[in-house]
């Protein structure tokens, strides 16, 4: 069998390799928070794209009405009672969104203030099978930005950075 040998030029130790270790995941902890701090407005934008495009393809594509309503902190989706179901109302689908950022509603008559969620829920943006969103605009506060977004009806939701 060889022999093993202790040269101390033959490679590092168990202990500088851990403070190498411990260095590189202090630099991506810190990198990471940097980026998501400094993008907490862009990503909330982003986010809410997405869905407003996915729930006004899912109005039109099930030729029924989904919805959007305002909560402490973010949005929680909505859908109508199935056909001949019993119950009044919409019906909350999925999980609440939280917005990483600040965000301000603005709809026809005045703001849309998010509030705890009702036992009967009523959307404050609702989507229908025609392609037409209820008018609202919404103002995205992040860390050095502004960005504006404001519902076009069958083009879609508008954004811009001021």
């Amino acid at each position: 069998m060889g022999r093993i040998t202790t040269d101390p030029e033959a490679g590092f130790t168990l202990l500088e390799m851990v403070v190498v270790v411990a260095v590189i995941a202090v630099l991506s902890v810190t990198a990471t928070f940097s980026i998501t701090d400094r993008s907490r407005g862009e990503g909330d934008v982003i986010r809410f794209a997405a869905a407003y495009d996915r729930l006004r393809d899912a109005a039109i594509l099930s030729a029924t009405p989904q919805g959007i309503i305002l909560v402490p902190g973010g949005w929680q989706v909505l859908v109508p009672p199935a056909p001949g179901a019993t119950e009044d109302g919409w019906q909350l689908l999925g999980r609440e969104q939280k917005f990483r950022g600040e965000a301000r509603f603005e709809g026809p008559e005045g703001a849309l203030l998010p509030r705890e969620l009702p036992r009967a829920p009523r959307p404050d943006i609702t989507f229908l099978p025609d392609g037409q969103v209820s008018r609202f605009e919404v103002t995205f506060i992040g860390n050095d930005t502004l960005n504006r977004c404001r519902s076009a009806g069958l083009l879609g939701l508008e954004c811009e950075a001021t």
